[in-house]
């Protein structure tokens, strides 16, 4: 029976989540194995595998700075700047500065330097195993000397390179003068902001101190397993030990606890994370909120908190309510029916405004509020405590207590609270809350307001957004560029446009800009201070209470709204997102499923869609008027990548050259489906702007047909390419008809005479393309697809056929692969051939090696011991699955360790299961790698000669050539293209695939023979 489309993706899901998992352990694993060997002393063999982690673990920071100081230890100083000056442009951690200082100093960069030593010291806290070698930079630099502050001990460092005393100033205050190393700050040093130290009124290097940097903590508290449990560390001062103070509702002091136990495992978001953690027993604590706080009397990002509130109750309970009430779990797909929708109106909207860090961004929301904001409606700024008083400064100028009022907090009680305190100020009013990182446009409350009150039984509702989860534009499942205040208004303009009034049912809200009705408010009540902290879901625990009574909750299609997003406190972002999804879904069992099934189903791709043809069609009259007129090139192909990505790019290049903009059509994940993509720049060039971005121009098929042709009918397509149809709707295929232009079909496999398209039979062996339609039948009948969609081989021929004599030309990479094709289709008058690339055999291998650019020189004396050692290595490139000869690979790795042969071999990319060969010490693979650095990590390898195991007749192999560019001749069978390639060039041999593995083994052992003799002639030459 055919799955479902919500099983189909369930199983997508799975599959995903799968393979991910297996790239965290592997990352896992080579991790430990660098650690094994590092501690070994084996520091070439440290890095070989650390540098396998950071490729499987997409650049963990972690593990990249790990990388940098192994590289370091080999005084290898541009592999390891090319590590840390991006890692240090992310994260601000202090021996990520002194190991960059120390590459910086090697390139006598001297003014990058002092830039890098005088941030560290100016917002770290020095370390006495560095601090010698922080005064020697200090030296290099021709400085006076330079100056740190240990906040633990409250003593200022400080090293001076002539005679003479220093004086100290905390902010403008005089401390003194010293000639001591150490000075000891007094009570209360804590409460300034800068520590300056100065040698003949010179400032040392470090000074000023920004005391507060130094103090900051980072920390974070939630209820866990019958724990009251998380973290807290000073960034400046890791191995400080913090000091947690616990206070109840009274704010009476109950429990301090020095916090001293570090994470069992590293933390994946900030290099060196070095957090203390805590547990305590929920016995410990009365069932009330507790303030949890540092030494500061900061909150902790979580805090306050009820440790009990979430505990399971054993009433049985029928009213709703009392369950909101007392925290009782509910289903999210529980609605209720009748909301209490009041008989009167509204006394007034108000807009609410917390504010708490991000001065910009604030004044840009207020000002953009200002200036779009109706007569009769009120603004409430709330200031949450900002530690920014140049910010409230100046929104208390603008304060007039007549249309714009301002609330005062004297404690930071995060954005529920902030809220709360509004609403409080304002009962009876329809409120709009609005993040102080918004960017508003003309029309936005009106809008908002007659969506509102479009339907009776409407509660919230929230506008389309830039950075709004579900309701972002025009990306929803990624990060989009933040917009400028011209772009916000364009696109508020647009959506007035195109989707005027539309209204469309959400799941919930999203608490950046949510209007809500002052009857749903009334009955709903307020956010759960309690709960949720800081914030993150208290508008959607609000939105799931709303439903339970009865009220829906929509989207207003025909409203923009800019978001910048997280900046009030980014860092713990993550954690307190993790512990409240958490809390959502104790509350609401399903919550999660519940959104999962409305973004699947996705009822706002057609808003979208509609938003990104206006904006196309804008774009083209704008352009007209300029005199500029696009011509496009339609490429149809999948969304595998590999090889056929590649090629499909470098055609993008030519096409380019002539003038045209690309047009790609590649199918959805499910194949029902298609996606098109508009290049208007390359892919290696960033889209920075939302208008530049046309990501919704998804077409569901065969039902929207119509609307696609419809949709290129009136774009002037000048080229049409077929390049793949794998994963596509039968209904794409008719384009080639619908559309009336020419087009050319790219062979790039054997998908249009075989479905299983590698040729590899049931037995996973090249089948011999036999003759007989009724054997390629026999065996279609045992793929897994061909039992869910039946495949009638006769059928399948004669659609190709049809669809290869109608093109205007067929290409092909290579002979070899034409020659297939035209036994297949021998109708077919012609068939060209493009090669993908350039092989020059009239270039020697060492000629061509020569001439390829490499970044990454090894050294002579590498080369020199690994040529007189008496074992032999054989390199593999690329991604190793059954075709491509994984099981071969996996036979003469058993087979060189049974024999104990001097053989051993590297993977430069992965395979299909690279778990098998963990514990292997004859095979090592390096994981992904980019096509650029391709050349380079193969060299690294340092491998006698490269061997391509492929099982089934290649057409291409670009990793046949980063062989030959790393100066390695190949082995591969006699099949295929890369057989051709190599009779060609003379660059290497071709063995028969009927050979046994025993054969295999001891002919690429000659081979290496062969080859390292060849070496050592050009060595002794």
């Amino acid at each position: 029976m055919p799955k479902t489309k919500q099983e189909k993706l369930l199983e997508y899901a799975r599959k995903k989540a799968e393979g991910m998992e297996r790239i965290r352990q592997n990352a896992q694993s080579a991790y430990i194995r660098a650690q094994e060997e590092k501690n070994k002393g084996n520091i070439k063999a440290s890095i070989q595998w650390m540098d396998r982690a950071h490729r499987l673990a997409l650049r963990n920071p972690n593990i990249t700075f790990d990388l940098a100081m192994l590289y370091l230890k080999q005084k290898q100083h541009d592999q390891a700047y090319t590590l840390l000056n991006p890692l240090m442009g992310k994260f601000d951690f202090y021996e990520g500065w002194l190991a960059l200082a120390l590459v910086i100093a090697t390139k006598k960069d001297f003014d990058r330097l002092l830039t890098i030593l005088e941030h560290a010291l100016s917002h770290h806290c020095p370390v006495l195993e560095t601090w010698p070698l922080v005064i020697n930079l200090t030296k290099k630099l021709q400085m006076n000397g330079c100056c740190g502050l240990v906040g633990s001990m409250g003593q200022a460092w400080i090293s001076t390179f002539k005679p003479g005393s220093v004086s100290l100033f905390l902010d403008d205050n005089y401390l003194g003068e010293t000639n001591n190393k150490y000075f000891n700050l007094p009570e209360g040093w804590q409460d300034c902001q800068d520590l300056h130290v100065q040698q003949d009124g010179v400032s040392l290097l470090g000074s000023p101190i920004d005391i507060q940097s130094i103090c900051r903590t980072e920390g974070f508290v939630e209820i866990d397993q019958g724990h009251m449990s998380g973290w807290l560390w000073y960034p400046a001062e890791p191995e400080r030990l913090p000091v947690l103070s616990f206070y109840n509702s009274k704010n009476i002091l109950e429990k301090q606890i020095t916090v001293q136990d570090y994470f069992e495992i590293a933390h994946l978001d900030v290099p060196l994370f070095r957090a203390k953690c805590f547990k305590l027993p929920l016995e410990d604590f009365s069932p009330e909120l507790y303030a949890v706080k540092d030494e500061q009397q900061r909150n902790l990002i979580g805090s306050p908190i009820d440790p009990w509130i979430l505990i399971p109750k054993q009433k049985k309970l029928r009213s709703i309510t009392k369950k909101h009430q007392l925290c009782v779990p509910v289903s999210a797909f529980f609605y209720g029916e009748k909301p209490q929708i009041a008989s009167k109106k509204a006394m007034g909207l108000v807009i609410i405004v917390p504010v708490y860090k991000g001065i910009e961004e604030t004044i840009a929301c207020v000002e953009a509020v200002l200036q779009t904001v109706p007569d009769d409606v009120i603004i409430q700024l709330v200031d949450d405590c900002s530690p920014e008083s140049e910010l409230i400064d100046i929104l208390r100028d603008n304060v007039d207590n007549q249309q714009i009022y301002l609330i005062q907090h004297h404690e930071n009680k995060g954005f529920p609270g902030a809220v709360n305190s509004g609403i409080r100020a304002w009962p009876g009013y329809d409120v709009i809350l609005l993040n102080s990182d918004t960017l508003v446009a003309k029309g936005w409350i009106e809008s908002l307001r007659k969506a509102a009150y479009s339907q009776i039984d409407i509660g919230t509702v929230t506008p389309f957004s830039n950075d709004a989860s579900i309701f972002s534009y025009p990306y929803y499942d990624q990060e989009n560029p933040v917009p400028s205040i011209k772009e916000v208004k364009s696109l508020m303009r647009l959506m007035q446009k195109v989707n005027a009034g539309v209204v469309v049912q959400a799941p919930t809200a999203h608490g950046f800009c949510m209007y809500i009705r002052h009857d749903c408010l009334k009955q709903t009540g307020l956010l759960r201070e309690n709960l949720f902290a800081q914030g993150y879901g208290e508008e959607n625990d609000f939105c799931m209470r709303a439903q339970h009574l009865g009220w829906r909750h929509v989207v207003a299609a025909d409203v923009f709204v800019g978001h910048k997003g997280g900046v009030s406190f980014q860092r713990s972002k993550n954690a307190l997102l993790r512990r409240n999804i958490k809390i959502l879904n104790d509350l609401y069992p399903g919550y999660d499923q519940m959104v999962k099934t409305y973004m699947d189903r996705d009822f706002l791709r057609n808003y979208r869609r509609n938003l990104d043809i206006q904006r196309l069609q804008n774009f083209y009259k704008a352009k007209k008027k300029q005199g500029i007129v696009y011509r496009y090139a339609l490429i149809i192909t999948h969304a595998y990548g590999g090889g056929v990505e590649r090629a499909v790019q470098e055609r993008i290049y030519k096409l380019r050259l002539k003038g045209m903009i690309p047009i790609l059509i590649r199918p959805t994940i499910l194949g029902d489906g298609c996606q098109l993509e508009i290049q208007f720049k390359s892919e290696t060039i960033l889209y920075n702007e939302i208008t530049e971005l046309y990501p919704n121009l998804v077409f569901s098929l065969p039902c929207e047909y119509s609307i696609l042709l419809q949709f290129l009918q009136k774009m002037d397509i000048q080229s049409l390419e077929v390049h793949h149809f794998s994963n596509h709707h039968d209904a794409v295929r008719q384009l080639l008809y619908d559309l009336s232009i020419p087009y050319h079909v790219y062979i790039h496999d054997y998908m249009v005479f075989c479905p299983r398209i590698s040729l590899l039979n049931a037995d996973k062996r090249y089948c011999g393309e036999p003759k007989q339609l009724s054997k390629c039948q026999a065996c279609v009948d045992l793929m897994p697809a061909s039992r869910e969609n039946l495949i009638d081989m006769d059928s399948w021929i004669q659609r190709s056929q049809n669809e290869l004599m109608h093109a205007q030309r067929v290409i092909t990479p290579s002979k070899d692969t034409a020659a297939r094709i035209k036994k297949h289709f021998p109708m077919l008058k012609k068939i060209d051939v493009e090669e993908l690339e350039d092989d020059r055999p009239d270039l020697t291998i060492e000629q061509l090696a020569f001439f390829s650019q490499h970044t990454d020189k090894i050294p002579e004396t590498e080369i020199q011991k690994d040529i007189y050692t008496h074992s032999y290595k054989v390199c593999l490139i690329g991604a190793i699955g059954i075709e491509k000869g994984f099981d071969i690979l996996k036979a003469l790795v058993a087979d060189a360790d049974q024999r104990d042969l001097p053989l051993e071999f590297v993977l430069v990319g992965r395979t299909v299961d690279d778990q098998l060969f963990l514990n292997s010490n004859r095979l090592f693979i390096t994981g992904s790698y980019k096509e650029e650095e391709a050349v380079d990590l193969v060299n690294r390898q340092q491998a006698d000669i490269a061997f391509f195991p492929a099982i089934w007749p290649e057409t291409w192999c670009y990793a046949l050539s980063i062989a030959w560019r790393a100066g390695l001749k190949t082995v591969a069978f006699d099949l295929g293209a890369i057989a051709q390639r190599i009779k060609t060039t003379q660059r290497g041999w071709v063995i028969s695939p009927e050979l046994s593995i025993i054969d295999q083994n001891n002919i690429l052992l000659d081979f290496c023979k062969k080859a390292r003799y060849e070496k050592l002639k050009v060595v002794y030459k």
